[in-house]
C-alpha cells in the first residue's frame, strides 16, 4: 500500500479544522497526518492536539509558502519514506475513496501532480477543476458540505457504470494549466524541482501567487502539467483559511512586514 504524508495548514478557524479532522478520521488510506500552523491565535494548536495530529508551530507568522516549504522538508528528510506528499488547506472535507482514486491516477500516467475536482465555489480562479464541468446534476448538492461523502460515491458509481460501457472519458486525467492551491498531491518527482535544498517553492510569494509561480516556472516549463483526477473529490469551504478579510489582500499578502502588521491590527 503507498504511503502519503498530508500536510494541513492553519491559521486560526478551528472550527473548520475539527471539522476537516473528522472528516479524515473516516478515512481508511495509509496516511500520516502532520499539521503545520502558521502561528494561531486561537485554539487551533490545542485542537490539533486533542485529534492526536503533530503539529508544527511557530513563534511568530511566517506565511502560506514557508508553511508549504516545511511540508516539503518533512516529506523529503524525516525518514517516514512517504510515496506521496499531500499539502492542504484546513477549510477542505476529504470524503473515503478520493485518495485511493488520486492515487490510482500517479499509477496510470506520468504526473509529478494531481489535483482532485471541488467546487465551482471551492476552485476559485481555477475553473478548470469545477466538478460541474464533468458530472452533469452534482448541482446544487455538491456545494453542500454534509454531501461531501454522497459526491464521491456517486462519481464512483459514475466510474464503474463508464469502465462497463467501455466509455474512457470520464477516467481520463485531464491535463490543465494551473491548479488551486486548496489541495493538491505529488509523487517524489516533484523533487527536481526544488529551488535549494529545503525550498521547493519561491519564498518571495509569502500568500498569494505562490501556486501559480510554481506552475508556471517548474510544472508546465518543463512540459510536466499539473492535472486533474475527473473521479477524486475534495469539498473545499473556500476563503476562510486565508487573509481574504483584508479589502486590500492582494495588495498586502506578498508584502512580509504589512502583512504582519495588518495581522497584529486584527488581533491575530
Amino acid at each position: 500500500m503507498c504511503k502519503i504524508l498530508l500536510a494541513i495548514t492553519t491559521y486560526n478557524q478551528s472550527n473548520y479544522t475539527r471539522l476537516c479532522f473528522d472528516s479524515l478520521k473516516k478515512l481508511d488510506d495509509d496516511i500520516e497526518v502532520i499539521v503545520i500552523d502558521d502561528f494561531s491565535t486561537d485554539d487551533t494548536v490545542d485542537v490539533c492536539k486533542e485529534y492526536g495530529y503533530e503539529v508544527e508551530t511557530r513563534d511568530e507568522p511566517m506565511g502560506l509558502t514557508h508553511s508549504w516549504n516545511s511540508a516539503y522538508n518533512s516529506f523529503k528528510y524525516d525518514g517516514g519514506d512517504f510515496d506521496y506528499l499531500i499539502i492542504a488547506n484546513n477549510d477542505i472535507l476529504i470524503p473515503k475513496g478520493a485518495l485511493g482514486e488520486l492515487v490510482k491516477s500517479f499509477k496510470q500516467w506520468p504526473y509529478s501532480m494531481i489535483v482532485p475536482m471541488s467546487t465551482t465555489n471551492g476552485v476559485g480562479h481555477n475553473p478548470t477543476q469545477s466538478i460541474e464541468n464533468y458530472y452533469q446534476g452534482m448541482a446544487p448538492s455538491c456545494n453542500d458540505p454534509k454531501y461531501y461523502q454522497e459526491i464521491q460515491d456517486k462519481i464512483l458509481d459514475v466510474k464503474e457504470q463508464t469502465r462497463k460501457s467501455n466509455n474512457l472519458y470520464i477516467l481520463d486525467t485531464a491535463r490543465m494549466k494551473m491548479f488551486n492551491g486548496f489541495f493538491f498531491m505529488m509523487n517524489k518527482n516533484i523533487m527536481k524541482y526544488e529551488q535549494n535544498k529545503t525550498d521547493l517553492f519561491k519564498t518571495d510569494k509569502i500568500m498569494t501567487k505562490n501556486e501559480d509561480q510554481f506552475n508556471w516556472d517548474c510544472l508546465i516549463t518543463n512540459n510536466d502539467f499539473p492535472a486533474l483526477c475527473k473521479t477524486s473529490f475534495v469539498f473545499h469551504y473556500k476563503g476562510v483559511s486565508t487573509f481574504d478579510v483584508f479589502d486590500n489582500y492582494t495588495e498586502i499578502s506578498n508584502n512580509v512586514e504589512e502583512w504582519k502588521r495588518q495581522r497584529e491590527l486584527r488581533g491575530g
